[in-house]
């Protein structure tokens, strides 16, 4: 008879090993987001001029959508091998503590300026400008907690996937309806905040909340390839026959949405197919480190490198190259150094 110990084990593992092209997909996504923040850090003013610059300014627009739909698509995943074993989802206290952990962070990392702002103001209009700033990680945080109440509500994959395709569609309809909504109630802003930009949110639900639920609604696939490729060909038709609601490259232009769809599918359809873009052990180090990398490098670019002199007193473009290059060692070491303690550091027995 054989023992159950002995099969669960290659089980576990065929099913993390499906999806390392997940983790490879969202390390190169970190990558191109030091890139990213680099660039805007240290660009020059004259760079907005070149003729490839809005290309790669549009290329860097894809690293947030790509974040929040990996992470959807995880989340969705997970919550329907639960519904296959014929169990009910459970919000668990561990899930909320840590959506609430990454729904904190994105505030504590701008804490340091809520700080520096003391004194100078009405505290009270000081924290609505503090809360007011919603940073990729709050987002994140929140997109992904109203996927866990989706489910705990639906308990029912069908009603799961109306639902998300419903609000998905909803984040893109209304997004344009949204940028016009204004409040002089700074409480009211911080609701308001969440909807659009004009309180200096940089990541509100709307239209972005779309991506995470559209990256777990594409989970009910078993050949995500497939959906994925089918899935960007629609978006990108989509994308040039929807009219106009704003200004073009505007974040809640619809057409706009679905461009960016497009580009995150197409990019999820090459490494779902071929194996050897997550056979890389840095891409999936990234990848699996992603929380790490982020924290770290915005400190190493915005706390360290923007207050050197000699750093500042070079051209543009080395400032820029030296900059992604510090950046990434940096945050690698800080990722390798974490690992290896884990690895060094007995765990505890259950």
């Amino acid at each position: 008879m054989t023992n159950p110990a002995q099969t669960s084990e290659p089980l576990a593992s065929k099913i993390l090993s499906r999806f390392e092209w997940l983790d490879a997909w969202r390390g190169l996504a970190v990558i191109w987001m030091i890139q990213t923040h680099c660039f805007n850090a240290f660009m020059d003013a004259e760079w907005t001029k070149w003729p490839s610059y809005h290309s790669l300014n549009y290329a860097n627009g894809l690293v947030a959508p790509s974040f929040l739909f990996i992470a959807g698509f995880v989340q969705g995943y997970a919550i329907r091998r639960v519904w296959d074993r014929g169990e009910i989802w459970q919000i668990t206290r561990s899930r909320l503590l840590r959506l609430g952990l990454i729904f904190s962070l994105g505030y504590a990392l701008r804490l340091p300026v809520l700080l520096s702002m003391i004194g100078k103001g009405n505290i009270t209009q000081l924290l609505v400008d503090w809360l007011c700033v919603v940073d990729i990680l709050s987002c994140l945080g929140a997109s992904l907690a109203c996927i866990l109440g989706i489910a705990r509500i639906c308990q029912n994959g069908k009603n799961f996937d109306r639902i998300l395709a419903l609000l998905a569609c909803g984040c893109v309809i209304l997004s344009p309806i949204a940028n016009d909504w204004t409040h002089e109630n700074p409480f009211v802003q911080l609701g308001l905040t969440w909807m659009n930009r004009n309180y200096d949110a940089l990541f509100p639900l709307l239209p972005w909340f779309g991506f995470a639920a559209l990256g777990a609604l594409f989970s009910r696939w078993r050949s995500p390839a497939k959906a994925f490729l089918i899935g960007s060909i629609v978006a990108f038709v989509f994308s040039r026959f929807l009219p106009p609601m704003g200004a073009a490259g505007n974040h809640v232009e619809p057409a706009f949405f679905m461009s960016r769809l497009g580009w995150v599918l197409l990019i999820g359809t090459g490494f779902a197919c071929c194996r050897l873009l997550s056979a890389g052990k840095l891409l999936l180090l990234v990848g699996q480190k992603s929380l790490l990398f982020y924290i770290v490098h915005l400190q190493i670019i915005y706390a360290y490198l923007l207050n050197q002199p000699w750093l500042q007193t070079m051209p543009p473009v080395s400032k820029v190259i030296l900059s992604m290059i510090l950046t990434f060692f940096g945050s690698f070491a800080v990722a390798w150094l974490v690992k290896m303690s884990a690895s060094v550091i007995p765990r505890r027995s259950a």
